[in-house]
């Protein structure tokens, strides 16, 4: 499938999806991890399969899709995530361009003619803004994104809830230790952002600052050895998921979907700065029943 067939593919299936759902308040769409910086076997492939089960209005990819770095395969490495999608997505997905998916001019120009949008991109949904920034060439927010966002966030002052995407999470450390003087944050507090979301680190992160919730995403593909080698695991983060959201009233609710081991499915909110605020561990091994 190339890429303009696959722009009619994605407009077709949104064209369909308000007459399905007409009768339903509000919407609900899926989040997807990274799956590059070397590929685990048969992880991103399932997350879509789940995610496709689901049926979402929409999906957001957070980035690195492909594993990248060189001009010369980059269409080749976009063609055969046609097996993929071709069985699974039945939705309209809107791509955040990662580290791996953009870094030359020309394979910018592939990461937009696969995701059918630019590079920096926003849109409005059910009453919500989405606003996508490119960070793919550097960990900080170039200052022309952070001035598109502004234009942006203030052409759409009254919509809510807000989402800004950046796959590297040049937020981090200033939200981890509470600083408030970055200028993402001072966008996000002016505006009203609800949700800033990013990838890259293949860690699940949630933090809130002054009512803006900051959310790294984990793997949903992407190896997850530096955090085993270190001896971690679920309880800090690392395991394959993606992030199921729905949106009702302006108000919007994540359930995480871990995708193997023991398969757990939470809320989250359930998820602090130091990790799971639940015990991890499989309820059904403590239950008697009798027989």
């Amino acid at each position: 499938m190339n890429g303009a067939n696959r722009r009619q593919f994605l407009q077709f299936a949104a064209a369909g999806l308000p007459t399905l759902r007409a009768a339903e308040p509000g919407f609900r769409f899926a989040l997807i991890g990274d799956r590059t910086g070397t590929a685990a076997p048969q992880i991103y492939s399932r997350v879509w399969r789940e995610v496709s089960l689901f049926g979402p209005d929409l999906a957001v990819s957070i980035g690195d899709t492909i594993q990248g770095g060189n001009d010369a395969t980059a269409a080749k490495e976009w063609r055969e995530m046609d097996d993929v999608w071709r069985r699974y997505r039945r939705f309209p997905t809107y791509f955040v361009p990662g580290n791996h998916d953009i870094w030359s001019a020309e394979s910018k120009r592939h990461f937009e003619i696969e995701a059918g949008h630019p590079a920096a991109h926003s849109f409005v949904h059910g009453g919500a803004l989405f606003v996508i920034l490119d960070n793919s060439l550097t960990d900080a927010l170039p200052p022309g994104q952070l001035e598109y966002c502004e234009r942006t966030l203030a052409r759409h002052r009254d919509l809510r809830p807000k989402f800004v995407f950046c796959h590297r999470p040049s937020w981090l450390l200033d939200a981890r230790v509470g600083n408030r003087n970055f200028g993402l944050h001072t966008l996000a507090r002016k505006y009203g952002v609800d949700y800033v979301i990013s990838g890259h680190g293949h860690q699940l992160v949630h933090l809130e600052l002054d009512g803006v919730r900051y959310l790294e995403i984990g793997s949903s593909g992407g190896s997850i050895e530096r955090g085993l080698k270190l001896g971690q695991g679920f309880k800090e983060g690392w395991f394959y998921h993606w992030i199921w959201a729905q949106v009702r009233d302006g108000k919007v609710e994540m359930t995480v979907k871990e995708t193997t081991g023991q398969g757990r499915v939470f809320r989250l909110s359930d998820w602090g700065p130091t990790g799971p605020k639940f015990d991890p561990g499989d309820p059904a091994l403590l239950d008697t029943p009798r027989l």
